[in-house]
């Protein structure tokens, strides 16, 4: 029988609890098998795709992320917001983390990707993140997730 067991395992991030709950399940996993560990967080790929066309309602800092150069401060920031809150969340176990790496695009898609391209992996995303509304509209990350990779996916309740 061949060894079914993962030797990467790729938890996505949003700050959420349910997130939080995938990378403490993650890291407990990662420690028992000797996998590598590594912490995702998709954002878009620019103001378009976060906020839509601009509108005449628009806000001047909406407007403001149109330049190339904003929008990148704004995903870095968020980014390492979000990790850095992450390995709070876990504290000291925070050490099992190999890596943190930021996609860009649509979260379930730049996910699958990545995972595409990881050495023998294993998914661990929480049940519900943080866009609840968006997720009751077009389904959620992890149903996508759960639906669509190649690869094991676990969802965290």
């Amino acid at each position: 029988m061949t060894d079914m067991t993962p030797k990467t395992m790729l938890v996505p991030v949003d700050g959420s609890e349910g997130s939080i709950k995938a990378l403490r399940l993650g890291i407990t996993l990662a420690k028992a098998t000797g996998a590598k560990l590594d912490m995702l967080y998709a954002f878009p790929r620019n103001a378009f795709e976060l906020f839509g066309m601009p509108a005449e309602f628009a806000t001047q800092e909406q407007l403001r992320y149109l330049n190339p150069e904003e929008f990148d401060k704004l995903r870095n920031q968020n980014a390492k917001k979000v990790f850095d809150a992450m390995r709070k969340a876990v504290g000291s176990d925070a050490e099992a983390i190999r890596d943190q790496v930021l996609l860009e695009g649509d979260s379930s898609e730049a996910i699958i990707e990545h995972a595409a391209k990881a050495n023998e992996p294993m998914i661990i995303v929480g049940s519900r993140g943080i866009s609840r509304v968006r997720g009751l509209m077009i389904g959620s990350v992890s149903q996508r997730l759960a639906e669509r990779a190649d690869c094991p996916v676990t969802v965290v309740r």
